[in-house]
Formats: C-alpha cells, sequence, structure tokens
C-alpha cells in the first residue's frame, strides 16, 4: 500500500522557495518519493511512500512537517527582505 500526500501553499515566493527547499531533498528514503512545483504564486509538493509499517507514516508525516517547517521560515524572510 502506498501513502501519498498533497500539499498546495500560495506565496508571492514560490520560485525562490521552491529552488531552495529542492537542493535540500537528495537523501530521501529509498521508498519515499518527493515532487516539488510552482507557478507564479503557488508551490505544490506530492510526497508519497510505500507503507510497510506505522514507521512509513510517521516518516511522511515528518517530512512534509520539515517541509512546511522551511517553507514558513523562508517565506517569512523573503516578505521581510522586500
Amino acid at each position: 500500500m502506498k501513502a501519498n500526500l498533497k500539499i498546495v501553499v500560495d506565496t508571492p515566493n514560490a520560485k525562490e522557495i521552491t529552488e531552495s527547499i529542492k537542493i535540500d531533498n537528495v537523501n530521501i528514503p529509498k521508498d519515499m518519493t518527493l515532487s516539488m512545483t510552482y507557478t507564479n504564486t503557488q508551490i505544490t509538493i506530492e510526497i508519497s511512500i510505500e507503507v510497510s509499517s506505522s514507521k512509513s507514516i510517521l516518516t511522511l508525516r515528518n517530512t512534509a512537517d520539515e517541509i512546511l517547517e522551511q517553507i514558513t521560515l523562508l517565506d517569512k524572510l523573503l516578505q521581510k527582505n522586500r
């Protein structure tokens, strides 16, 4: 079984944030896929993981939490510097 998660974030800094975060997402678990795309004002993150145990769901949640924390931090920083 696979668990899929799609997150959509509205921000005027979509390009800058997506390009910054993509660099950080190189060491993901082998059973996980991660896709990040953007438009002018929106970031779309799609995460999938093969569920082999309850730990897989926690890994999915922790990955999503980490990405959302990074987006929030970068968005605040970029808004402050405009």
